[in-house]
């Protein structure tokens, strides 16, 4: 049941319940004290039928009873108190968990957002942890209180008579191996179980999100059988772990009955030469079959703890992935927003080809850039390592002169503001959306900067105004109204540096006329980087690039390039719109 391996894991899940050792003392005294209680019963036995029913003692018959009600008092009592703390530590690690996971996954490297998919984190939170719970709230009570049991009952059986109590030991060493070859089984039917899940929550996931595009194309019974197939390999892993769990009991039952048998067989005849009374004999033979229960609860339990361990490798697998490095420094206090790539080159995991490779470039301080290029070309690279999402593998990037990679990452990112064309919004008021990250904004700010996103104007009309509730990703707002609240964001936000990723394109002709409007005046006194779809709408930028599988191929302003008539007069050419 507990390997090397199992115990280390279980030890590092104790150290999330170390900081309540108070309470954990008060349960480990409820269930000493519960413990105690069982080997009383069959005690009171003997002097029950001894002393009362056959001896007729006065004081017997009154006391006895009185005795055992007691035992059931003081046990229930004990079993109660055991029961809530236990599980208010449980909880509280539980807690502890959930919180470290959430913080670990908001620290991680962008590209473990890309390896892992959002269903498999998200089956970490709430399959696995729940997993490593019962292992917490269950697993060391039982395996505490019913050792205890167990001790006491034999105690209490050798007391009695040591040569019955031997026999019965005796198949001791049986049992430990079947739960040691139980226990391997089901770990690893319990890993596969929690990769099915992550699998599974990941196509639930899928399917609520596209369920447009799922409807749209006809794929309905596609992504059923998809569905179907992915809960089919859960049902089968899960029934492999209760095939072995409900196997490990009754064997394990049936071994101890065997034994209980040739017990009861040397019992009787001892008795019958009266080498046992009537009372001992009844006592000895209720402690026995007592000592039963607690074994099969015990053998039960390692279905949940091995559930538990898998689970815990699943979550320290996430919780031990290294965070974003942050080697930086330095701050940046009041920049003036001059970007210099110089030699950049980054390669994505997995990729054959350099995203950016062997780029130098200048994005001018308090003026507007434009990415250009086709798909791949490397414009969302280029806004990923300003952001240091990513890190270059080759040259630096400098903020006015200073390489990014020695200000401190925090630092850095509250220099930039950016305004996504897949707006995430988030299920919170539109107070809350707009000021995002940032606390105690008096509302006044907050509704001047809804106003300088032409946002104020339907916010107002709604019946709670800024406190409406938008909806999970802004489902109770139209896709202009959601790309507005975004650009207030960044309005209120008022760092130097502006990266916009086609931030118009979800909106209409008329509400894209107030939109550059208002994003023209964004643009004053700040670095501006406008990744491009639609040239029509960055013929006014101070400068363009244009970036061709990975490299600058061409740099000017709209009529330099045009008169140029390479790769930037093409496309334009083509229809003034590039597929990202």
């Amino acid at each position: 049941m507990f390997d090397k391996h199992t115990l280390s894991l279980y030890k590092r899940l104790l150290t999330y319940i170390k900081p309540h050792w108070k309470v954990v003392l008060i349960t480990l005294i409820a269930l000493a004290i519960a413990a105690a209680m069982e080997p009383m019963m069959p005690a009171l036995l003997k002097p029950l039928v001894d002393d009362s029913l056959i001896g007729k003692d006065a004081d017997a018959i009154v006391q006895i009873p009185l005795l055992i009600m007691l035992v059931f008092i003081v046990k229930g009592i004990a079993e109660y108190a055991s029961k809530v703390t236990s599980e208010w530590v449980a909880h509280k690690a539980i807690l502890a968990i959930r919180s470290e996971m959430f913080a670990k996954m908001n620290n991680l490297p962008q590209q473990v957002h890309h390896d892992y998919s959002t269903g498999k984190l998200l089956s970490k939170v709430t399959y696995d942890v729940p997993q490593v719970g019962a292992s917490l709230s269950q697993a060391w009570i039982i395996i505490i209180r019913d050792t205890l049991i167990i001790l006491g009952l034999l105690g209490f059986l050798l007391y009695t008579s040591w040569q019955l109590t031997l026999m019965m030991i005796v198949i001791g060493p049986v049992i430990a191996f079947i739960i040691d070859r139980a226990s391997r089984l089901m770990r690893q039917s319990s890993k596969e179980m929690q990769n099915s899940m992550g699998e599974l929550t990941q196509r639930l996931e899928e399917g609520l999100n596209g369920h447009k595009e799922i409807k749209i194309y006809g794929a309905e019974s596609y992504e059923q059988q998809r569905f179907h197939d992915t809960a089919e390999n859960l049902r089968q892993h899960t029934m492999a772990v209760v095939k072995v769990s409900a196997a490990n009991v009754p064997l394990v039952q049936m071994l101890a009955a065997i034994a209980l048998a040739g017990v009861l067989y040397v019992a009787s005849l001892m008795s019958a030469q009266d080498l046992f009374t009537p009372g001992e004999f009844i006592a000895f033979i209720t402690a026995m079959a007592m000592i039963f229960e607690p074994i099969r609860r015990l053998t039960n339990i390692n279905a949940t703890i091995q559930k538990g361990m898998a689970a815990s490798e699943s979550i320290f697998e996430l919780l031990d992935q290294p965070e974003e490095p942050d080697t930086g420094t330095r701050t940046l206090d009041t920049p003036e927003g001059k970007i210099a790539f110089q030699n950049v080159s980054f390669t994505y995991a997995g990729s054959n080809r350099p995203a950016l490779e062997n780029l130098t470039l200048t994005l001018p301080a308090k003026q507007t850039t434009a990415l250009v290029g086709q798909s791949g070309s490397g414009k969302t690279t280029l806004a990923n390592l300003i952001t240091r999402f990513y890190q270059p593998q080759e040259g630096q990037i400098l903020i006015d002169q200073t390489p990014i990679s020695e200000v401190e990452l925090h630092n850095l990112r509250d220099q930039i503001a950016y305004v996504s064309q897949n707006v995430i919004l988030f299920n919170d008021t539109l107070a809350a959306n707009i000021a995002y990250g940032q606390k105690d904004i008096p509302e006044e700010r907050i509704i001047q900067a809804a106003k300088s996103a032409h946002a104020w104007e339907f916010i107002e009309k709604l019946p709670n105004g800024l406190q409406t509730i938008v909806g999970d990703q802004g489902s109770s707002l139209s896709g202009g109204q959601r790309q507005r609240i975004a650009i207030a964001r960044a309005f209120l936000k008022n760092a130097p540096i502006l990266i916009m990723d086609e931030a118009t394109s979800a909106l209409d002709n008329q509400s894209e006329k107030m939109i550059q409007i208002a994003m023209n005046e964004l643009r004053q006194n700040r670095t501006v980087i406008i990744i491009a779809h639609r040239l029509s709408t960055i013929e006014s930028a101070d400068q363009i690039v244009v970036l061709e599988q990975g490299r600058l191929a061409e740099l000017g302003t709209h009529q330099n390039l045009l008169e140029q008539k390479g790769i930037y007069a093409k496309l334009y050419q083509q229809g003034h719109d590039i597929d990202e």
